[in-house]
């Protein structure tokens, strides 16, 4: 269950941020939002992000609450900084400090020309991670998101189709398939695990994800995010 809000923050942090306004200069944004599964609180979220015309740094904090941390305690604080050019995002670092039960991560990342060249801490995995040198160009989580989910024109919506790697697993985002009702757009596409994940049982599974999308202007933003986990639907309010 953690790790399935877990992946619904990180969808979080990049789509609540690219909506909650332009960044000027280097501004920083931050905003609350509570995270519900079935319809029920089951935590919180704080996100802050800087971006300027060449660089950006994204931060998410979650943790649950109330009547579902008793039965399920969870908390994160993910960050990565990096480099971009337009809408083209390349990490240089990212950190991920994860506490779900009696399972935990505590992971840095450096990137070089598109690599992940130095791994340290605990990834959290009980089998051989991916060798970083084959997922060149491989983003870290809270980046390929944040890169899919800002405000986009409307020919650059539902067109992700990422490898992501977390030091220790590689999976791949996609969102590509596009409907389109009058000025809303929703995206449709998965989460699928490939490798490094301790459980044969989740290797090449895939987690449903959509995005509604309402045009601004000539722009449009993410307003609901959805995850369809085998617990039920899991969804992102902002406050």
């Amino acid at each position: 269950m953690a790790k399935s809000i877990r992946h619904l923050c990180l969808w979080a942090a990049a789509a609540w941020f690219a909506t909650g306004g332009a960044v000027l200069g280097t501004e920083t944004v931050q905003s609350h939002y509570d995270v519900r599964l079935i319809g029920a609180k089951v935590g919180e979220m704080v996100m802050a992000s800087t971006e300027t015309s060449s660089q950006y740094s994204t931060r998410a904090r979650f943790r649950t609450t109330g009547a579902f941390s008793t039965l399920s305690q969870a908390s994160f604080d993910i960050s990565a900084t990096g480099r971009r050019t337009g809408d083209r995002f390349v990490p240089t670092t990212y950190r991920e400090v994860t506490s779900e039960g009696r399972h935990s991560t505590n992971v840095k990342i450096a990137y070089r020309s598109g690599i992940a060249t130095h791994i340290s801490g605990e990834t959290g995995g009980r089998v051989p991670p991916v060798d970083p040198k084959k997922m060149r160009g491989a983003l870290d989580p809270l980046t390929v998101l944040y890169a899919a989910l800002r405000r986009q024109p409307m020919s650059g919506a539902c067109s992700l189709d990422a490898d992501v790697f977390d030091g220790q697993r590689h999976a791949r985002l996609t969102l590509t398939a596009r409907q389109d009702v009058q000025d809303n757009v929703e995206c449709h596409g998965s989460y699928k695990r490939i490798a490094g994940y301790s459980s044969p049982s989740k290797m090449n599974t895939s987690v449903p994800i959509s995005v509604l999308y309402t045009r601004e202007f000539d722009e449009l933003v993410a307003q609901r995010i959805t995850v369809r986990t085998r617990y039920g639907k899991v969804t992102l309010h902002r406050r």
